[in-house]
């Protein structure tokens, strides 16, 4: 190993694995931790009585015993704001504390606040000192994954939690891109779906690879949805369980009972992706003075996919949408790859074969393919790979600015390959409205509503000009960049000699989640026609300001109350009176 090389991290919701490209074996090897298992539980413990905190299994054996002092399952909180209704939901289900810090999610231990990236962080310190131990040297970069549907601002806390780690990080690589890698298919043209359904989320990309190429044809998810949720619907039923057998209700307030349930709901998980049948047996579940109960219950693979069938047809209805985003047929899909741990999950693989009659691809372990798909693009980073291999992700929603009468200016669209630039300056450069303007707000949005209040509002950049001047003299150029991470930086720039050009990253605005961003879609969808009215009237009003200022320079009273009719006209949303009286005008002029 070189010390230039890259190593590749699946940083997951439940276990994180960490792999390295071998150039003289031609492939990828997972590493073994210091405890000699492959996977390494996501899993953080803060013991008071300890400096230093505990992670990996050893953490995760304290869950049930110290369960306000064991963090789990943080990813579905890094680069969150603490108002998002998922993140109420996810505080219900954990049992450590969740606070609010300055509009972001924090996780309380005892005395202290932590946020996610520094919990993730102390997991990406174990993988760097497992791997360093392996190896037997310093190693500093890594390639992060992410899923597919990750914002900016989660892209971002991830990379963040990489740096505070130790890590450099020259690329966050979207989770099913990175494992379509893993599965070495830059051979043979051939469109895949990949399925990736692992602890915390689930996300489905399409992919066209061809000559080295994997383009992304389409990629939609699930932020919320994985084997957290499969544990969740065990739990419900063994409460119900329960009750059955003592009429009692079980209550899940005591975070102690509810991490012991969870965990032992996880180990029937597992148990029934090989065995028909899973025999649970609790003591001293429920307790009130000297009287004690514990449930005995047999759980059988029939029943735990009858509980999870709603969950799994979540992901078939996602996936159902990512093909018509990709405007494809089941049958264009030469196969498709399994990624995440809850597809050992039987009912998974038939529900796919049911749906779409799709040829399923299991053959690389699907804990580890994550991992092995990021070695791989950190071996092409090193350069071992050379050209072989290229990604082209795309973006989601289209990004654009809020013009001065309230329309948006997309400037990058939805689904261009990324990484991306594009720049408004020349003929399209941006100027004031008004006489003696010091500076310009650009206030900036993701969406496809031709008005940008209708979209969601990313952030402002403000702008201050170099020296003040009459409306319309001055020329700002502005500048949007998607880097290969899928994180949006925006530039404004005064043309003048002596302006001084602003840059941001947006790291800290509201997330999308992909169920949002197929309603933004679908909203575009209903105001179609309406939205095609309102983007002409924005057209006649350009128009309009033109004519008004060659006929304002006339005596001619006829066309001024044309111009004046034209406008109650754009006023009144009448387009077919609008553009008759547009070309009227034309006409005379």
């Amino acid at each position: 190993m070189n010390e230039v090389d890259i190593l590749g991290i699946d940083l997951g919701t439940t276990n994180s694995a960490i792999a390295i490209w071998e150039p003289d074996t031609g492939g990828s090897r997972v590493l073994c931790n210091q405890e000699g298992d492959r996977i390494t539980p996501s899993v953080v413990m803060f013991d008071p009585e300890i400096s230093q905190p505990i992670v990996g299994k050893s953490a995760l054996d304290r869950i049930t015993s110290h369960p306000s002092q064991v963090v789990y399952s943080v990813k579905r909180f890094i680069g969150c704001t603490f108002r998002d209704e998922r993140v109420r939901y996810d505080q219900t289900q954990v049992t450590y504390g969740i606070e609010e810090v300055q509009h972001k999610v924090a996780v309380q231990i005892g005395e202290q606040r932590f946020t996610p990236p520094q919990i993730s962080a102390q997991v990406l310190g174990k993988l760097k000192q497992d791997a360093e131990a392996i190896l037997g040297q310093p190693i500093s970069q890594a390639v992060i994954t992410v899923p597919a549907y990750f914002s900016e601002s989660q892209r971002q806390a991830t990379k963040e939690a990489g740096e505070l780690a130790g890590w450099r990080v020259p690329r966050i690589v979207n989770e099913p891109t990175a494992a379509a890698l893993a599965f070495g298919l830059g051979g043979e043209p051939q469109t895949v779906a990949v399925y990736d359904l692992g602890g915390g989320t689930f996300d489905i990309s399409i992919l066209r690879i061809e000559r080295g190429l994997f383009r992304v044809k389409a990629t939609s998810g699930d932020t919320h949805l994985g084997g957290d949720d499969f544990d969740w619907a065990i739990v419900g039923w063994m409460k119900e369980a329960f009750q059955q057998q003592h009429g009692v209700e079980l209550s899940l307030d005591d975070n102690t009972l509810r991490s012991r349930l969870r965990n032992i709901a996880e180990t029937a998980k597992i148990a029934l992706t090989q065995a028909p049948e899973y025999a649970i047996s609790i003591p001293n579940v429920w307790k009130r003075g000297d009287r004690t109960l514990g449930l005995e219950a047999m759980l059988t693979r029939t029943q735990l996919e009858t509980l999870v069938h709603p969950l799994i047809d979540r992901t078939l209805t996602i996936c159902d949408t990512t093909l018509e985003t990709a405007k494809m047929k089941p049958s264009d899909i030469n196969q498709v790859l399994l990624v995440g741990g809850q597809t050992r999950l039987p009912a998974v693989k038939v529900a796919l074969r049911d749906r779409y009659g799709w040829i399923i691809n299991d053959s690389v372990n699907p804990d580890e393919a994550v991992a092995r798909g990021a070695a791989v693009l950190g071996a092409r980073l090193c350069g071992y790979l050379r050209e072989e291999v290229e990604l082209w992700d795309v973006t989601p929603l289209s990004l654009g600015l809020e013009l001065a009468n309230g329309q948006m200016d997309v400037i990058i669209r939805a689904n261009e390959q990324i990484p991306v630039t594009k720049w408004r300056k020349g003929r399209q450069a941006f100027t004031t409205q008004r006489d003696g303007q010091e500076s310009i707000r650009f206030r900036i949005y993701q969406g496809e509503r031709p008005i940008a209040a209708d979209n969601e509002l990313v952030g402002e950049v403000v702008l201050h000009l170099a020296t003040t001047r009459p409306a319309g003299e001055v020329r700002v150029n502005c500048m949007f960049k998607v880097d290969h991470d899928g994180i949006l930086h925006v530039r404004a720039e005064d043309t003048s000699t002596e302006g001084q050009p602003v840059e941001k990253t947006f790291d800290r605005f509201y997330r999308l989640t992909p169920q949002e961003v197929e309603e933004k879609w679908k909203q575009a969808q209903v105001h179609r026609e309406e939205d095609t009215i309102t983007s002409r009237l924005f057209q006649l009003e350009e128009e309009l300001s033109r004519l008004r200022r060659v006929i304002e320079r006339t005596s001619d009273r006829l066309l001024r109350e044309n111009l004046d009719n034209l406008a109650l006209s754009i006023q009144d949303r009448n387009v077919t009176q609008a553009e008759e009286l547009l070309a009227e005008l034309k006409s005379k002029l």
